[in-house]
């Protein structure tokens, strides 16, 4: 038996590394493929990627399981072309630098791919979106020579009004991430695909699920912009809130009541802004966005602790110091909120 084992632990070392793709290298074709075989840490990759997608499929509707396909199939088109320098399927052997780049962009699928599971009894599944194109402002010297797009958002695969109305607020959401964008750009064309010509930027919108309580389902929206030529992109982050009992959006009333509230609470936030970050606060609210910002329920997350602000790069602080995160506490709140606004942290 010992001899059995040995040998066969033998057997196994000699089996080229690049066989550990998910596909069999004997009969890779394409340079995409070839590369993945050529390459161990593709080849890893590749293998993992492969059991993310079988895991995301696991337990869905022919309907959902037709969209995460449908999602897959969109990204291998786009991982064929999003490390060239034309938009283009590459057409000749990768180069290592190439190889480097498609490494990245197998460790991003595996990550939206595990957007795709069952989270306090709902099973959601991912719906994307994506595009690339060339940029015709690079050159040789360029190091951004193709511009991206990539549009994640999430749906609950049920058949009952509580997921209808859960997947249209993820559908309204679409049509909110395009109104962010600059004036000269846009996120969808009217026919609801990636809009094409913004080629001098990668813009990154992704909606996951970040929490399920008794209460709620809170998905959280990252947005990640980056202009070709710029010192660095920038990002922010929204939350989307769900009522499970009430099967609809969460509202301001929900949470606050009265009038005059948006004042007294904006106040308090920027004053717990104030006292968290001290010397590096550069908080400017002289033109009211700040207020506005704070008092808008995107920017809330509800904690034992009390009602948590969101603070984009900028807003609060310099770029360096990141997305800032304050609490106000309930004990703070009292007067100011709904009876039932605490149970939304639990």
């Amino acid at each position: 038996m010992i001899r059995f084992v040995l040998a066969l632990a033998v057997l196994l070392l000699c089996v080229p590394v690049a066989q550990a793709a998910s596909f069999d290298c004997g009969k890779a074709a394409t340079p995409f493929e070839k590369a993945i075989c050529d390459h161990p840490d593709l080849s890893a990759k590749d293998e993992v990627l492969a059991q993310a997608y079988a895991t995301a499929l696991g337990g869905l509707s022919a309907d959902a399981a037709a969209a995460v396909k449908a999602g897959q199939h969109a990204w291998l088109d786009y991982a064929s072309r999003v490390c060239g320098d034309d938009g283009q399927p590459i057409s000749t052997p990768y180069t290592d630098d190439q190889a480097s780049c498609l490494a990245g962009e197998f460790t991003s699928r595996i990550t939206a791919l595990e957007a795709s599971k069952m989270q306090g009894g709902f099973r959601f599944y991912p719906v994307e979106k994506f595009l690339v194109e060339k940029d015709p402002d690079s050159d040789t010297n360029s190091y951004n020579k193709v511009a991206t797009k990539h549009f994640l958002t999430v749906k609950i695969d049920r058949q009952d009004e509580l997921a209808a109305a859960f997947n249209a607020m993820t559908d309204e959401l679409r049509l909110a991430n395009d109104a962010q964008m600059g004036e000269d750009e846009h996120l969808f064309d009217k026919a609801g695909n990636l809009a094409r010509g913004d080629t001098s930027a990668d813009i990154d919108v992704s909606t996951t699920v970040k929490e399920v309580n008794s209460s709620r389902i809170t998905l959280e929206t990252d947005t990640y912009w980056f202009g070709h030529g710029a010192a660095h992109g920038n990002y922010g982050s929204t939350y989307s809130h769900f009522l499970i009992a009430e099967a609809r959006p969460l509202r301001a009333g929900d949470v606050f009541k009265g009038k005059g509230w948006q004042k007294k609470f904006a106040a308090l936030a920027i004053k717990q802004a104030k006292a968290d970050l001290g010397d590096d606060y550069q908080g400017d609210d002289s033109s009211g966005d700040l207020s506005k910002a704070i008092t808008d329920p995107s920017r809330w997350d509800f904690t034992d602790a009390g009602i948590s602000v969101h603070f984009n790069p900028y807003e609060v602080a310099a770029y360096a110091r990141g997305e800032v995160d304050v609490t106000v506490p309930w004990t703070d709140l009292a007067g100011l909120v709904t009876d039932t606004a605490q149970n939304l942290s639990y």
